[in-house]
């Protein structure tokens, strides 16, 4: 982790965006609060892509659909059998991780395998265990926290991860000890002591039932001591199956199975599309970075239902919409990127997806994905269920939008008349945690003030996305300056601005530098002379430049700068 993430993810916590959960309770893996601050910020972001993307459309609807999900409708989707990563264990220290997300073995220079450990004793019982357990009478040695392998040669493995091995030096003139090497190792210490891969399904169960299912259970598979491990663990499952539901891993679920109403309630059809933001949990192998993989987290997703002869046409259409969406509030919009995955990378109902990735200071790390599911999802809800989510159309064609485009495929327009057909699904789906940790990396700056002083923190955050839009700040605390500066922050509360008081009792100075490190794009401060004319300064965070307004017009300068592009036209 980075020195600057570190001071990042410091403000944070010290300034109210984001907390520990049960942080008194010695905390909880994974789990994070959103402070005042966090909350404001999640909800700017979240309200910004809303506004885009139903109040500034006449094609797209909202929805709000269950977290708790029956089996059935994941089964048929596929989540069931298909939801699963690869899990690795290490066997010396403990760790889970994915190996598609591994390092490849590192050598030091000269070419033995360097493993790091979190301290000097660690190392030493690591080193221990290496000797007695994992590669007895090979040659080990310590410095200080890292523990060193020597290494004889290292066949590298083929394209599917098979034939690797690593040779160690023996101590004697016994045979040399191999260990298999799939192309990874552990990526905090670059451990190679790792069990095989094996699938591991990334779904949170749980159970909907009046009656503990586990008595059940018990009085299933009680005394029979001659069932085999599997036999009994069917048994199991085939008991908690009535009561089993899970915790969605996405939301686009809940809104395929309500396709049908939707269309029926709304009177509308393709190309349409619906909204929703919500809750989605995955159980994790690997947490790292913040909030940047958690068990719990919000996506923003939208689901674009087309005809299957205009899907091209929109899935490059809402590849460009979306993009250009992240770039509108970066600060540094060449640290977002779109990247097109290969054929073996896409999920099992895709035939096209596009990530948006961000360069957080670890790497690249993706924040959206675009994607054409094709008819996937409604097909196979259609074949569980017997649901109608068919379309008629009398005369279909291409739209005159899509003509101009030359992306029609006026070849997979049916013959027959009226025309019937399954929709196909054009997915953005966009995780909104991820997206505020990237608009904070993206934001932050520290600035040299010279003096021998250390640097100040700034979060350049896009307007739209602060989460104070503008404090207001009396001179001194004298009474005097009260009521203006009241009614100065009135105003713009009534706008709907999240907007503060700042009256501590600091050189106004030091109050603007307090509101510059949490993004406050405006200060407004109410002074003497505003006393006598109604004229107030307001600062700009970005560029520092002070104006003197009259109290009244502060509204519209502010209510300019936060307008969407859409309203600008």
């Amino acid at each position: 982790m980075t020195q600057p993430f570190r001071t990042l993810l410091d403000l944070c916590r010290r300034r109210g965006f984001l907390y520990q959960s049960a942080e008194i309770y010695g905390g909880l893996r994974g789990a994070y609060d959103y402070g005042p601050l966090g909350v404001e910020m999640k909800k700017n972001i979240l309200n910004s892509w809303w506004q885009r993307h139903v109040y500034n459309r006449d094609d797209v609807v909202g929805l709000d659909t269950s977290i708790l999900t029956p089996h059935p409708v994941l089964k048929a989707s596929g989540h069931v059998d298909e939801f699963t990563d690869l899990l690795v264990d290490c066997a010396l220290t403990k760790e889970r991780f994915r190996p598609d997300k591994a390092p490849p073995l590192s050598l030091d220079k000269n070419g033995h395998i360097p493993i790091t450990a979190p301290s000097k004793e660690t190392a030493l019982a690591w080193k221990k265990a290496i000797e007695d357990q994992f590669a007895p009478n090979t040659k080990v040695t310590v410095e200080g926290n890292r523990i060193l392998l020597f290494v004889d040669h290292i066949v590298q493995p083929d394209q599917r991860g098979q034939g690797g091995k690593i040779v160690f030096q023996m101590l004697d003139e016994s045979s040399p000890l191999e260990l298999n090497y799939h192309g990874y190792v552990e990526p905090d210490t670059n451990s190679p002591f790792l069990t095989d891969s094996r699938p591991f399904n990334l779904m949170f169960k749980t159970f909907l039932d009046p009656i503990d299912p586990i008595d059940r259970v018990i009085q299933t598979t009680m005394n029979k001591p001659n069932d085999s491990k599997t036999s009994v663990r069917e048994a199991v499952d085939q008991v908690l199956k009535p009561s089993t539901v899970f915790l969605r891993p996405e939301t686009a679920q809940g809104v395929f199975v309500n396709f049908e109403q939707v269309v029926r309630t709304m009177k509308t059809k393709p190309p349409f599309g619906i909204a929703q933001v919500g809750k989605s949990f995955r159980n994790e192998i690997r947490l790292e970075h913040g909030i940047f993989r958690t068990p719990e987290f919000e996506q923003l997703e939208l689901e674009f239902f087309v005809a299957p002869w205009e899907a091209k046409h929109y899935f490059k259409y809402w590849r460009k919409e979306r993009y250009n969406w992240w770039l509108e509030h970066a600060t540094n919009p060449e640290k977002f990127r779109q990247r097109d995955h290969e054929s073996d990378e896409m999920a099992h109902y895709a035939t096209g997806c596009t990530d948006v990735e961000y360069l957080y200071p670890w790497g690249w790390g993706e924040v959206e994905g675009v994607a054409h599911r094709g008819n996937y999802d409604l097909t196979q809800h259609i074949k569980n269920t017997g649901a109608n989510f068919e379309i008629s159309e009398e005369k279909p064609a291409l739209s005159q939008e899509v003509k101009e485009s030359g992306e029609g495929e006026a070849e997979l327009i049916p013959t027959e008349t009226p025309a019937r057909y399954i929709p196909h699904v054009v997915e953005s789906s966009c995780g909104l945690n991820r997206a505020m940790l990237a608009y904070l990396c993206d934001a932050f700056h520290q600035i040299e003030d010279g003096k021998g002083k250390p640097p100040r923190n700034v979060l350049k955050l896009h307007p739209r996305l602060s989460p104070i839009k503008c404090a207001v700040m009396p001179l001194t605390g004298k009474d005097e300056f009260l009521p203006l500066t009241k009614k100065v922050a009135k105003s713009l509360r009534r706008k709907g601005w999240y907007t503060v008081i700042e009256s501590q009792k600091l050189k106004i100075g030091k109050r603007y530098y307090r509101h510059d490190e949490i993004g406050t794009p405006w200060c407004v401060t109410v002074d003497y002379q505003s006393l006598e004319d109604d004229t107030v300064t307001i600062r700009d965070r970005d560029t520092g430049l002070q104006e003197r307004v009259n109290w009244k017009d502060v509204q519209t300068i502010i209510g300019e700068k936060l307008m969407e592009p859409e309203d600008l036209d």
